[in-house]
């Protein structure tokens, strides 16, 4: 029987309340779709050639799910950008999604002003501060974010924001799996709440507790794995590594031949695709054995639903809560950011 959280979490630690944040993923998304609808694309669709997202940490993380999903149907490239400076290629055929949902990130802003500088075609994604400021003076168009939550948490919003403006400007061939999406959200909140007594989140913070995480997917999940990455940094406050086949099969698998004193502190996370490419399958099958002949702890955790987008949400969804409840494990909050905020503060 998986462990009692009752017997394991003080909830005195989620002191911002990250999960109940969590619980509020499908609502988040819904009101995301209502909140985008109303952005006009009629002056912005026909006049573009690429997409690139500006953003940086938790207010990125959207734009690199959104290439991910789309990189094998859209016709226009999908960049994100995480720095100050735009890629020299940003012209006024560019449209250019800036998001920050504090809207003080430094980066972004600076991001906004390249744009503005380029003609590049706008949009922004805030809660508030300078990047809306900036918008209502420059007559852009914001989709506001509500206030009251760490950037990470606001995923929801922001990449079901991104989803309805691919969906406008056309970017899918097929059913966009908006809907399906949002009601796997909605039946995974009630597995993963604290009194669930088979909940598989806690399970695996159990099983993760005292390791360092190395997380592997497939093309499709390599903005998952690297989003479970910085969520065990940010959540957990541990270090973890992110990695994605076929290309980890050409490198990272090497772990196998690590020593024995390293390979104790290890637990590898293997993202597997309902839907996974047969020669992809047959050799994550094969770097799990070879794991498994060195005693390497493997978790594997399998994304739900059919279409792309519901594969990606629900397999983050996942990593939210292990990481959340990692964090409890270890006696920490969730939502700090102490670290964060120190180097923000270096001008």
């Amino acid at each position: 029987m998986n462990p009692n959280p009752n017997d394991a979490f003080n909830e005195g630690y989620d002191r911002q309340g990250m999960l109940s944040t969590l619980e509020m993923a499908p609502e988040q998304s819904r009101d995301a779709l209502q909140k985008t609808e109303v952005v006009d694309f009629r002056n912005i669709s026909k006049t573009i050639n690429k997409i690139v997202i500006a953003g940086m940490g938790g207010s990125a993380i959207g734009g690199i799910l959104l290439n991910d999903w789309l990189i094998e149907e859209s016709k226009i490239p999908i960049i994100t950008s995480q720095n100050y400076n735009l890629p020299r290629f940003v012209d006024k055929h560019t449209l250019v999604i800036a998001v920050s949902y504090s809207g003080n990130t430094e980066e972004t802003i600076s991001a906004l002003n390249d744009a503005l500088d380029r003609g590049s075609k706008i949009i922004t994604i805030t809660s508030g501060g300078k990047l809306e400021e900036r918008s209502l003076e420059k007559n852009i168009q914001c989709v506001k974010l509500p206030r009251g939550l760490q950037p990470r948490a606001a995923l929801p919003y922001q990449l079901m924001c991104l989803a309805v403006m691919a969906r406008k400007l056309s970017l899918l061939n097929h059913d966009d799996g908006i809907d399906e999406a949002i009601e796997i959200l909605t039946e995974m909140r009630d597995e993963f709440k604290k009194t669930h007594p088979d909940n598989i989140a806690i399970k695996i913070a159990h099983d993760l507790k005292g390791h360092i995480p190395f997380i592997y997917g497939s093309r499709l999940f390599r903005g998952v794995a690297y989003r479970y990455s910085t969520q065990f940094n940010e959540n957990s406050k541990i270090a973890a590594y992110a990695g994605y086949f076929p290309e980890a099969f050409h490198n990272a698998v090497m772990i196998c031949e690590a020593p024995s004193e390293i390979l104790d502190k290890i637990c590898v996370l293997l993202l597997r695709d309902s839907i996974e490419n047969t020669r992809i399958k047959k050799k994550v099958d094969g770097f799990k054995e070879l794991l498994e002949l060195r005693r390497i702890k493997t978790i594997e955790i399998t994304a739900r639903g059919k279409g792309k987008l519901a594969r990606i949400m629900s397999t983050i969804y996942t990593g939210d809560y292990v990481s959340t409840y990692l964090g409890l494990l270890y006696g920490v909050d969730p939502s700090s950011v102490n670290a964060i905020t120190a180097i923000k503060q270096i001008k």
